[in-house]
């Protein structure tokens, strides 16, 4: 097994409901977003393995498509991707299943995330630090002075097993 360890600078989880959802993913360092901005860079969106439309946001036996843990880019619409990621707080039938852009890839594992899940400052809400201000400033001391509160994804840790 390899493990390659990769220090990003701080990433503010900026947009934080209880029980919906949790976004990150800008650069702490605003520089670090520039490969992310513009239509050019726009990531497109992958093809939907999940039947889509509200009708499909249950399965008949009723369990909510978008598991808690479960991650999916961050878009506003069609092809609309980037380096923004989503993370679900909880069990819900909102995401996964309307939206090209949400559909899951990955799901957090283990008892100790699901704790970091249940942990995260969810209190500003969609009140908390604006993406503009985000790729401006970073994760700058001014944003840490007025979101006191605020939680960051501080490295990430890939692990290879072949």
């Amino acid at each position: 097994m390899k493990k390659h360890t990769h220090t990003y600078p701080k990433k503010a989880l900026m947009r934080c409901m209880k029980n919906f959802l949790c976004q990150f993913g800008i650069a702490g360092i605003p520089s670090y977003n520039k490969p992310y901005s513009g239509k050019a860079n726009i990531l497109k969106d992958d093809p939907n393995w999940l039947p889509e439309g509200p009708s499909h946001r249950k399965n008949d036996l009723g369990v909510k498509r978008f598991g808690k843990g479960y991650l999916a880019y961050a878009g506003g619409g069609k092809d609309s991707r980037s380096n923004q990621l989503i993370v679900a707080l909880g069990n819900n039938e909102r995401l996964g299943g309307g939206s090209p852009w949400e559909v899951p890839w990955g799901e957090v594992v283990g008892e100790e995330s699901f704790r970091t899940l249940d942990g995260i400052y969810n209190g500003y809400g969609d009140n908390g630090p604006g993406q503009g201000r985000l790729r401006k400033e970073g994760s700058s001391e001014g944003v840490a002075r007025d979101f006191p509160k605020l939680d960051y994804v501080l490295g990430c840790d890939v692990i290879d097993s072949r």
